[in-house]
């Protein structure tokens, strides 16, 4: 199938670059309802563009995961979803292909895909949608707290909870007294936190009942059965959103079927496939009927990639010592 925007004699090129594959064509991505998602929307419409096979495998999306796998299994995948900010500084690392036209820190790829990142809680044991001010109260609201081990989203959820007002987060954060505080903050919930490292693994958490509360990609839950999508409201008004990009790894440079693979799922045409298939705000139903955590729907916070991408390695660093110091 050849999506309208696409045309036919870029599909006949694309169709001879991969006639002379043997192996599927191998992608990381994320695992859970994000490729479930882009296996109906991307993956099976290029495979039958292709008349190949793809294999998507999930991955943890850690800069070190993919400098691992690189030394280990060179030429292995041929397009690797991950942050922006990962795909930033990956690229200044040498671990993706670059493009030689383009010096800038986004020369070995472009964001094409946007995920929302929000608290969802377990509507029976609330009687008002809690904010993250009540994700800290374990007085009041007692249990476990699910978040990213990672320090980007979760340091922007600390300093949420503490007052800084989305529009000045990332002032703050880019302090040492802006830094200590979100790490005095995630302090006082230390012993209440259980950790993911992949959206597939904050929705496991939720839905197995091991925490009351957690961050989680909005579409892990609103893609759930619908048993499951009932079960957890989500905090809507603070938000989070975190842009994706697809790289290459530098160890398939010289292989076209990689290039052409993500030249096809950077496509403005395969990036509007996604956004329209993924879930990221309540249905219409919902929002009609007014429930409380639908209404007044605010657009998200961005996560900066630019802050991320020059600040990950200083203050992951500094977040690894602290989480395993337990």
């Amino acid at each position: 199938m050849v999506l309208p925007a696409f045309s036919q004699a870029d599909a006949r090129s694309i169709r001879r670059i991969h006639r002379t594959v043997v192996q599927p064509v191998r992608i990381l991505t994320f695992g859970g309802a994000i490729t479930a998602t882009q296996q109906k929307v991307l993956f099976t419409p290029y495979a039958q563009l292709i008349k190949h096979p793809l294999a998507p495998s999930s991955w943890d999306g850690e800069i070190d995961s993919l400098r691992k796998q690189e030394t280990e299994s060179p030429h292995r995948w041929a397009a690797v979803m991950m942050e922006t900010s990962s795909l930033q500084i990956s690229c200044s690392l040498g671990l993706l292909v670059r493009d030689p036209a383009d010096p800038s820190p986004n020369g070995c790829g472009q964001s094409s895909a946007s995920i929302d990142f929000a608290m969802a809680w377990d509507r029976s044991r609330f009687d008002t949608p809690p904010d993250w001010s009540d994700f800290w109260d374990v007085a009041r609201h007692p249990g476990r707290r699910s978040l990213r081990r990672d320090p980007r989203t979760t340091l922007e959820i600390a300093l949420l909870a503490d007052g800084v007002s989305p529009d000045a987060l990332y002032r703050v954060l880019n302090t040492q007294d802006g830094v200590e505080r979100a790490f005095r903050k995630l302090d006082q919930l230390r012993p209440y936190i259980v950790w993911w490292s992949t959206p597939e693994e904050a929705a496991r958490i939720l839905k197995s009942g091991g925490a009351l509360m957690g961050s989680v990609p909005t579409g892990e839950i609103l893609s759930a059965p619908q048993a499951d999508r009932d079960r957890f409201g989500l905090y809507w008004p603070q938000r989070l959103q975190v842009n994706y990009a697809w790289g290459v790894p530098k160890t398939s440079a010289e292989e076209n079927t990689a290039l052409a693979l993500t030249a096809w799922l950077e496509h403005p045409t395969q990036k509007q496939a996604f956004a329209n298939a993924w879930p990221s705000l309540p249905s219409l139903a919902e929002i009609n009927a007014g429930s409380p955590d639908s209404r007044h729907i605010l657009p998200p916070i961005a996560v900066n990639d630019t802050f991320w991408s020059s600040h990950l390695s200083t203050l992951s660093a500094r977040f690894e010592r602290w989480a395993e110091d337990r």
